[in-house]
């Protein structure tokens, strides 16, 4: 749900041939077949791949250890630890990356220094401002840098403009980013883009074009392949989703990200004892707060209701903890924890600080929603109409905007937006989409 678009895949390495996106030609469109694709060299298994992840972090301490001086040392050592936290979730290899890059930029003689890991460490924790700052000190000496690193530059700057809400600022990032050193990275940003514009086809055939020839190491594999699982969720399309779904399984053992996919997965295609109990094992040996929502909403609508609230406290206790560690970075996922499950007034707080930052559309369907579910309807309204003509449209966004017309007892409007989610989706209104919690937009 919601974050995996942008953090996996500001990951992944921007290079190889250009390729920016253009219209797919219908007749000679052909979906890449899931099961033949396979990843490139690396561990298989999240055991062995956190290991090898820990492994790396402690070699870079040992080295930094030998020349406590030396900046790129303790860029090394940052860029090591943001490599295990996609894989152990731990938030404090991030505080350690962060303080790591502060005190190697200031050692380094300005405008050198790890500026491009800073603004990516920055971006991964929603701040943009910081990731912005990064950048520009980077821009001094970009001239002197390698195409891909201005590639990389250029993407972030795209992210930032996203995030900031503006499509059109995004979209021109990306395309500079693509035609400096293109490939998977730059393919993925520019769907997204797409996917956010109401074009959900385009994008989700773009992106299976781009992953066609990524080699790709496995963990980064099972990322690409959940992102292309939640651009067929986008378009209703359960089965495809599941096979890429079951891709990700295969080629990558044991995270807990695939296994969750996985479980609600089983749930969707019909078998809800079976995702209940697989989701709730999951949530047992993890304690993941989204896992648990998704959990909650399995319950709920197989009529557990005594399970799914033991269920919520254990959430909201989740939510709370990961807050009281880093506001910024799960202020969004809590609010929507809190619509969902919980206070729509902690959600209105939690969203309308968020939306301060980042001013995008994932961000303003919540904010509005809990401005709707706090009863100021035509407060959700005004904001849903001012994001519609700021170029976003998606399943969510519709949704909202019928929900508050409805209230108003404005029902002709209403429906003309839930038919242009379904045109998106043509399950825009049925439950299970509400209920695939990773992956809806």
């Amino acid at each position: 749900m919601r974050k995996l678009m942008l953090l996996p895949l500001a990951a992944l390495a921007i290079a190889g041939t250009g390729y920016l996106i253009q219209q797919s030609n219908d007749e000679a469109y052909a979906a890449p077949i899931v099961e033949d694709l396979r990843p490139g060299y690396g561990p298989t298994n999240f055991a062995t791949a956190l290991a090898s992840a820990r492994d790396d972090v402690s070699h870079a301490r040992s080295r930094l250890a030998d020349g406590p001086d030396e900046w790129l040392r303790r860029e090394m050592l940052a860029l090591a630890l943001m490599s295990e936290f996609r894989l152990s979730g731990d938030i404090g290899s991030l505080r350690e990356a962060r303080e790591l890059l502060e005190s190697g930029t200031a050692q380094a003689p300005e405008p050198s220094g790890p500026n491009l890991s800073s603004a990516a460490l920055a971006l991964s924790m929603h701040q943009l401002d910081r990731s912005a700052s990064a950048l520009d000190r980077f821009d001094f000496a970009a001239p002197r840098r390698n195409a891909n690193d201005r590639a990389e530059a250029a993407a972030m700057r795209g992210d930032i403009a996203f995030q900031q809400g503006d499509l059109a600022a995004a979209r021109a990032s990306y395309e500079k980013a693509d035609q400096l050193n293109g490939g998977l990275g730059s393919a993925m940003r520019l769907s997204n883009v797409m996917l956010w514009s109401g074009n959900a086809e385009q994008a989700r055939r773009e992106a299976e074009a781009a992953v066609k020839g990524a080699q790709l190491v496995p963990q980064n594999f099972a990322r690409v392949a959940l992102a292309m699982a939640n651009l067929s969720y986008a378009q209703g399309d359960f089965e495809r989703a599941g096979e890429w779904v079951a891709a990700a399984q295969d080629r990558f053992e044991g995270f807990w990200l695939v296994e969750a996919y996985a479980a609600q997965q089983r749930g969707a295609a019909g078998d809800m004892a079976g995702g209940i109990a697989d989701l709730e094992a999951l949530a047992n040996r993890t304690g993941e707060p989204e896992v648990i929502d998704t959990l909650v909403g399995f319950l709920q609508h197989d009529g557990q209701d005594r399970r799914a609230a033991e269920w919520t406290r254990k959430a909201q206790a989740g939510w709370l903890k990961k807050l009281d560690e880093d506001r910024a970075a799960y202020r969004l996922h809590a609010a929507e924890h809190y619509l969902d499950f919980g206070d729509p007034a902690e959600a209105l707080v939690l969203a309308r600080e968020d939306f301060e930052k980042r001013p995008f559309g994932e961000v303003a369907e919540v904010y509005a929603s809990a401005m709707i579910a706090t009863g100021d309807v035509r407060g959700g309204l005004a904001l849903l109409e001012q994001i519609d003509e700021a170029g976003w449209r998606a399943v969510s966004l519709d949704l909202a905007r019928a929900e508050a017309l409805t209230a108003l007892g404005r029902a002709d409007e209403a429906a003309e937006f839930v038919e242009r989610a379904r045109k998106i989706n043509p399950d825009a209104t049925e439950p299970m989409r509400k209920l695939v919690r990773f992956g809806h937009y």
